[in-house]
């Protein structure tokens, strides 16, 4: 959508050519655009200074160009030469009344239809200009393009209709017309560039497709190669296109033009796009020279403490967040940061004093009343954990506090308030309802209701079908509850969904092999899963399990083996034994037997299997 004009002129207008009356419509002014007088009159334009604020919708960067965008300068008075007087007929007059009536009321299409045509029979600027004013809260293309053109033809000096034009070349992604159109505007703009190039930005953020718009401002940084705010516009276009890769290029290359001005925005600017570009390292090595020289530039120390983090150099992020807290006391964030590293590092009584600080101020409540309750969940004092995550109201953190204290139920045995907290919860966020939906089947399962966790994992898949995680929990419920068909179509889900998830490719191999079926494909299926993990103790007992299906029993010994001393486990120890047997090798298969059997003995199977064999 493209933005009202910025607020930089102020007309006056003189009643030439008309005599006085007395009527009171003829005082009535609409909107600012003109004065109903019995005539249309010829504005005198004067321009006031510059202190003009970006509108639109805010970009991920608007903060870091807006002192460089409202740093005021002085402009020169431009006149305009009077036109010929045209007199307004009484039905055009009220024509233009019943038209501001309609916008006032909310029917604005309705409204520029009555202007554009009044604006298009008379070629009066003021018309024209109201009219696009109409035309953009029409959200209309049609209408706004039909307004930017007829403003331009008849007040072809206007810089407005011009800065739309290109705006609206590029919502047709026409690049080629975009710079023309940009150029005709930049030869009526009494802005500098710069400060052209950065205010242009911020409406192409907020109007235009991201490709045209950072394909539009690449080639400015082409006709502007010298000029920061060329690669500073194209960064702020490309990080509200979530191209942060981009965005970081072009800041660099705007440092390396920055001036005194524009140093502070160009530095900001580079910490936020190093927090989304890792390495972390990186963005703390291009910023450390900047902090030497600006210490008190505490909007970098945060971002640099929050890189220190990343790259997890706690013990630095600490020492920051305690010296901008030393300097900025009321520095809330930074002080709820520091508390979470402190939590990081089971420093609790310290976090605790920090999170109890900021407790109190406005938009804080919740989060630090979560954490609160982390600290003392974490360390076994489930009243007061309980206490704290009851506290948490709306919010982020809302539904997992829920979810802990869902936890704590359960840890303390009472599986009807742990389902009683679940059940209550209520969220219509898809993301918060996976959460929700997946913690039930979690604690269905734990409690040995595997039709209830199933029926709950159903409801997750609703909400997010490729969901691997629930599709691969639903899996082992259906095992267990020996619905093989629907384990395997799981599985075949999961696989295709990711052909390279090696726990998938082997479970569903290792069933095959274990009912001695379709073993060309579980040798095919084991095979990718081997590639993929070559170090899994499981894959690697699959693959010797599926030997041993097939009579190959020395290579079954092998990855068997190999498993084994990767892992000492209940099942790669039955197969490892029956292989040994099968080899006639049944002293190594006792001696094995005698020596690990008592590790494992809830293991029927394994603690009968020399009676057995």
């Amino acid at each position: 959508m493209l933005n009202k004009e910025q607020n930089q002129h102020k007309k006056l207008r003189r009643h030439t050519g008309c005599k006085a009356q007395g009527s009171p419509w003829l005082i009535l002014g609409l909107s600012s655009v003109f004065l109903l007088s019995g005539c249309l009159q010829q504005d005198v334009l004067i321009q006031t200074d510059s202190s003009t604020r970006i509108e639109g919708k805010a970009t991920p960067a608007s903060n870091e160009v807006n002192k460089i965008v409202n740093k005021k300068e002085p402009h020169a008075v431009v006149k305009v030469e009077a036109e010929e007087v045209i007199p307004l007929k009484a039905g055009d007059m009220y024509q233009i009344m019943v038209a501001e009536m309609m916008a006032l009321k909310g029917f604005e299409a309705q409204a520029f239809d009555i202007v554009y045509k009044l604006a298009y029979k008379l070629r009066s600027a003021d018309l024209a200009e109201r009219a696009f004013q109409l035309s953009m809260k029409t959200y209309d293309a049609k209408k706004i393009t039909n307004a930017t053109v007829l403003w331009r033809e008849i007040d072809p000096q206007a810089t407005t209709p011009w800065r739309a034009s290109f705006l609206l070349a590029l919502r047709q992604d026409n690049i080629d017309q975009a710079l023309r159109d940009w150029e005709r505007y930049r030869s009526l703009s009494n802005e500098t560039l710069e400060r052209d190039l950065l205010i242009v930005s911020q409406k192409i953020s907020a109007s235009s497709p991201p490709k045209s718009g950072m394909l539009f401002l690449q080639k400015l940084t082409e006709r502007y190669p010298d000029t920061w705010a060329s690669y500073f516009a194209l960064g702020l276009v490309a990080d509200s296109a979530n191209r942060f890769d981009v965005a970081l290029s072009a800041l660099e290359k705007a440092k390396a033009l920055q001036t005194a001005e524009s140093e502070a925005q160009i530095n900001q600017f580079l910490a936020k796009l190093y927090l989304q570009n890792p390495p972390a390292e990186k963005g703390i090595a291009a910023l450390t020279p900047y902090l030497e020289k600006h210490p008190t530039d505490w909007l970098v120390q945060e971002r640099m403490a929050r890189l220190e983090v990343q790259a997890s150099r706690y013990e630095d992020a600490v020492k920051r967040y305690k010296m901008i807290l030393e300097a900025e006391p009321m520095a809330h964030s930074s002080r709820l940061s520091l508390a979470l590293i402190q939590i990081e590092q089971k420093k609790f009584k310290a976090a605790e004093k920090n999170l109890l600080e900021v407790q109190s101020k406005k938009g804080f409540s919740d989060v630090v009343n979560y954490y609160l309750g982390l600290i003392h969940q974490e360390q076994g004092d489930s009243e007061k954990a309980l206490s704290y995550f009851k506290k948490v109201k709306q919010g982020h953190y809302y539904v997992d506090a829920q979810l802990h204290s869902a936890e704590i139920y359960f840890v303390l045995k009472d599986y009807a308030r742990t389902f009683e907290v679940l059940n209550a919860t209520k969220t219509k966020n898809p993301l918060e309802l996976v959460k929700l939906n997946r913690a039930k089947a979690i604690f269905y399962s734990a409690s040995n209701k595997p039709k209830q966790a199933i029926e709950a994992y159903k409801s997750v898949l609703l909400l997010d079908g490729d969901n691997v995680n629930a599709l691969m929990n639903q899996a082992m419920l259906f095992y267990d509850l020996q619905q093989f068909d629907a384990y395997v179509e799981n599985l075949k889900r999961v696989i295709q969904i990711d052909p390279d998830e090696p726990d998938a490719l082997n479970a569903l191999g290792y069933f095959y092999v274990d009912r001695g079926e379709n073993l060309v494909e579980a040798e095919s299926l084991l095979t990718r899963a081997y590639q993929l993990a070559p170090e899994s103790y499981y894959i690697l007992d699959s693959i010797g399990w599926l030997y041993f299906q097939k009579g190959q029993y020395e290579q079954a010994k092998a990855y068997l083996q190999k498993s084994l001393a990767i892992q000492v486990d209940d099942e790669v120890l039955i197969h490892l034994i029956k292989t040994l047997w099968k080899l006639d090798e049944k002293e190594s298969a006792r001696i094995l037997w005698q020596e690990n059997h008592k590790k494992f003995l809830q293991n029927s199977e394994l603690q009968g299997l020399m009676e057995t064999l």
